[in-house]
């Protein structure tokens, strides 16, 4: 990674990017072997039916991006450890998307962008298969938002999307919406944790 890119990943990191500066691509590729072990750990008794979701907090240390604080949850559900050492800065949440059903490429819930909201996420990623995405906090992002309002309105997107598409042509459409009228980045890509830059604000 050239200079100027590590200095504009780490400004995204800490929330200091402005939307003009958001980079085409965001390289995750540091943290990608340790995302899809997580997946790996949420899908590996799908074959009985079972399904973990895993997260972990995001964390600036040592000038490289890291997660920590990894937790096991439900099948639909994980609550993150937002607990730091003092060399750590946060940056924001990583989780799981697996489906008992084995469908895979759901990106963000409503649930998952009221919480990168009101918790002030600078990065929020979600690992759902074969696809990594990513939300990123610009200037232009709110600083106080209703965390229902963010839910409700999402979940209202998802039920006239579903009407018509598959539940992850859903869930991306319902994204590319939220991050246009909440002013995030978004990113998509795939395991190999290159993502490409999709909705600037």
């Amino acid at each position: 990674m050239a200079k100027r890119g590590k200095a504009l990943f780490k400004s995204v990191c800490l929330g200091k990017c402005k939307s003009r500066d958001l980079s085409k691509r965001l390289n995750l590729t540091g943290i990608a072997p340790e995302m899809n072990r997580l997946w790996e750990a949420s899908v590996r008794e799908l074959a009985s039916g079972v399904v973990r979701e895993h997260a972990a907090l995001l964390v600036w240390e040592r000038e490289s991006l890291r997660l920590t604080n990894i937790v096991e949850g439900a099948d639909d559900e994980v609550e993150p450890d937002f607990q730091l050492s003092p060399e750590q800065r946060f940056v924001g949440t990583f989780h799981t998307h697996p489906y008992v059903t084995g469908v895979t490429d759901v990106v963000f819930s409503g649930t998952d962008f009221a919480s990168a909201l009101t918790c002030r996420e600078n990065l929020s990623i979600v690992h759902c298969g074969n696809t990594i995405a990513a939300l990123a906090r610009t200037e232009l992002t709110p600083k106080i938002v209703d965390d229902e309002e963010i839910e409700s309105r999402a979940n209202d997107l998802a039920r006239i999307y579903r009407r018509t598409f598959s539940l992850p042509e859903t869930a991306l459409k319902m994204n590319f919406v939220m991050c246009q009228k909440y002013k995030l980045g978004f990113y998509l890509g795939n395991i190999a944790g290159q993502l490409r830059l999709e909705i600037r604000p």
